[in-house]
């Protein structure tokens, strides 16, 4: 185990690279959270933790994944995961706030975003159990997320049938939520994919569904170009699919919007 440096501005923190066999993991260590830590109802960490995978695992488990984590903020544009194309590190993490984006490069360097992340969620499974995927993860929403460490997770699961059962059960539903992500994004015309990423973008802001996002980012994220988003995202203003306020694209219906998936033949 060797020590890298420190991270500028947390003078307390510091990267790791543990070597393993198989693969090595990344860990950053900072600032612990209090192992017997008091939750309140309003505390957003316990309400993504409640209804993430991890409230599934026995309670001893809990207390030794919460004994190895530490708090990171997230910031709009910030990688979190870097995208390799041989991956040499996991990762594990809990998303309590914010947003963040999976996504793939082609080798002429278009992107597309396979999954959304969002609180209660936890990216980077599939590495601290597995073989690491070559993908990468950013932030596209102001947040916070927990950081895990994946040997922790590892440990257990090779060690506690009752942990590799909730994992299992984790990465099984894993699998059935992807597919559902692929049928609109490889069956569906550029509406049909613009649409789905809207709709996965949006939060709610004071009553209304709104997704902060440009035209760019949409295209980059349906592997298109901004001049064809554009013209969509026109017909769908048009059609009162959505409505432009400035940067935001605010759904007056997401009933209206959700039909827009079924309709691959349009």
């Amino acid at each position: 185990m060797a020590l890298k440096g420190s991270c500028p501005g947390l003078a307390t923190q510091a990267t790791l690279h543990i070597c393993g066999p198989q693969r090595n993991v990344i860990w950053t260590h900072g600032a612990k959270l209090a192992r017997m830590r008091v939750w309140t109802v309003d505390d957003p960490m316990q309400k993504a933790w409640s209804v993430s995978f991890l409230a599934r695992l026995p309670p001893s488990a809990q207390e030794q994944l919460m004994a190895t984590a530490h708090q990171q903020e997230l910031v709009a544009g910030q990688n979190v995961y870097r995208e390799l194309r041989q991956p040499r590190f996991s990762f594990l993490a809990l998303v309590i706030s914010g947003l963040l984006r999976q996504f793939v490069t082609s080798p002429q360097g278009r992107q597309i975003v396979t999954r959304y992340w969002r609180p209660g969620e936890v990216p980077g499974l599939t590495s601290a159990v597995g073989p690491v995927a070559p993908t990468g993860i950013d932030a596209i929403r102001q947040g916070l997320m927990l950081r895990l460490d994946p040997v922790t997770l590892e440990r257990l699961g090779r060690t506690d049938v009752q942990v590799a059962w909730v994992i299992a059960e984790e990465l099984a539903n894993r699998l059935v939520v992807a597919a559902n992500f692929r049928i609109p994004n490889v069956f569906g015309n550029v509406k049909v994919r613009v649409a789905w990423h809207l709709l996965e973008r949006a939060d709610d802001q004071r009553g209304q569904l709104v997704a902060r996002v440009t035209q760019q980012e949409l295209a980059d994220s349906v592997g298109s170009v901004r001049e064809v988003v554009a013209r969509v995202l026109l017909s769908m203003s048009q059609c009162g699919l959505i409505a432009r306020e400035g940067p935001l694209i605010v759904i007056p219906d997401r009933e209206r919007l959700e039909l827009v998936l079924q309709s691959f033949d349009d």
